[in-house]
């Protein structure tokens, strides 16, 4: 039963947390959910350190404010007042790298679903190759 539960509230968060990637300019766009989940930034601070994980099932991600020892680049948070809405800028590696990987047509959008994850104390977001 807690397996059932906990497969209706993954689809659910699914369909609500994802993220539009644009390989025309290299960026991702959170949904609202998303953008909600990760607490309604503060969009002056907000940096992004997106990157690839070559693990079993390859998959990029993102981290939110970072602390790194050494200079990393990052990527700003940004609101766009034409479309309303708050992304990053995805250069390295590139949205195009990450459509290439997932078998995605070059040069289009794509709504990709994005998991919460943690890992050795770490809160990421993973972007989910299309199934």
């Amino acid at each position: 039963m807690k397996k059932i539960l906990k497969k209706i509230i993954n689809w659910f968060r699914a369909r609500h947390m994802y993220v539009i990637a644009d390989a025309t300019d290299n960026s991702i766009t959170f949904s609202r959910a998303l953008f909600h989940h990760m607490g309604g930034l503060s969009l002056e601070q907000a940096k992004v350190f997106a990157f690839y994980v070559p693990a079993v099932e390859p998959h990029y991600g993102f981290i939110l404010n970072p602390e790194f020892d050494q200079e990393t680049q990052l990527a700003d948070v940004q609101y766009n007042t034409k479309h309303r809405t708050i992304g990053f800028e995805m250069l390295n590696p590139t949205v195009n790298r990450m459509f290439y990987d997932y078998g995605l047509r070059p040069m289009t959008k794509v709504k990709l679903s994005v998991k919460h994850k943690r890992l050795h104390g770490i809160t990421y977001y993973q972007i989910c190759p299309p199934k």
